[in-house]
C-alpha cells in the first residue's frame, strides 16, 4: 500500500464516499457523446478537470456546472439545492419560532390553493399559536 504507488487525495476520497466519478461516467455512458467539452467561459477549466481537483476555478464555474451541480448538492444537502443560512441557538429563541411561522404560512397558502381546508385549519391554528408564543416572549423582555 505505501510502497511507490501514487498517493491518494482527499479530493479521491471525498469523491469515492460522494460518488461524484461514477454519476459523472454514468451519465457519460448514457448520453450520446458530445463533441464539445464543458468549460468554464471566464477561467476555461473544464467539468473533468473539476473532479479531478474538487473545487472550481472561480465563481462563474458554479453557474456554468449547474446542471451537473444539482444531483450532487441534492445528495450532500438532504434534497436543498439552496443555501437558507442558521441562527445560532443560543441567539435562536424567537427567530427560530418566526421562521417557522413564516414556513407555515407559505404551507397554509399552498393547502388553501389546493382547497385542503381541513389541513389548511390546522396550520392556521398552529401560527396562532406560534404568533402568541412570539408575543409572550417579546412581551417577558421588555
Amino acid at each position: 500500500m505505501f510502497d511507490s504507488s501514487p498517493g491518494f487525495s482527499v479530493n479521491n476520497l471525498l469523491a469515492g464516499l460522494l460518488n461524484i466519478a461514477p454519476a459523472f461516467k454514468q451519465a457519460k455512458e448514457t448520453e450520446i457523446p458530445k463533441t464539445e467539452v464543458l468549460q468554464c467561459k471566464k477561467c476555461k477549466m473544464t467539468i473533468h478537470q473539476f473532479i479531478n481537483v474538487g473545487r472550481f476555478g472561480c465563481a462563474h464555474c458554479y453557474e456554468t456546472f449547474k446542471e451537473e451541480l444539482t444531483p450532487l448538492l441534492k445528495r450532500v444537502h438532504n434534497g436543498n439545492v439552496e443555501h437558507h443560512g442558521k441562527v445560532p441557538e443560543r441567539m435562536g429563541g424567537a427567530i427560530h419560532v418566526k421562521k417557522k411561522v413564516l414556513q407555515l404560512k407559505s404551507e397554509l397558502q399552498t393547502m388553501i390553493a389546493d382547497e385542503e381546508f381541513e389541513k389548511a385549519a390546522e396550520i392556521r391554528d398552529e401560527i396562532r399559536s406560534l404568533e402568541k408564543e412570539i408575543k409572550k416572549e417579546g412581551g417577558d423582555k421588555e
